[in-house]
């Protein structure tokens, strides 16, 4: 499967190459994805729960919903 994909890929048509195994997607495509997403930005700057200054909690983490 060497062709990108496309917005007009519907989202079963995905999820059964996902499932199947035959869908690899470009690292830097994933990357940039995650970084858009506001959580995952303020997870990496030291943002998320209050703040750089922050020291990190300890005990389990607990996930948001995407």
């Amino acid at each position: 499967m060497g062709e990108p994909i496309t917005d007009s890929m519907k989202a079963t048509e995905l999820k059964s190459l996902v499932e199947a195994g035959s869908y690899k997607p470009d690292p830097s495509r994933v990357a940039s994805a995650m970084l858009r997403r506001r959580g995952v930005r303020e997870l990496l700057t030291g943002a998320y729960g209050g703040g750089a200054d922050r020291t990190p909690r300890s005990g389990p983490l607990h996930h948001r919903a995407a």
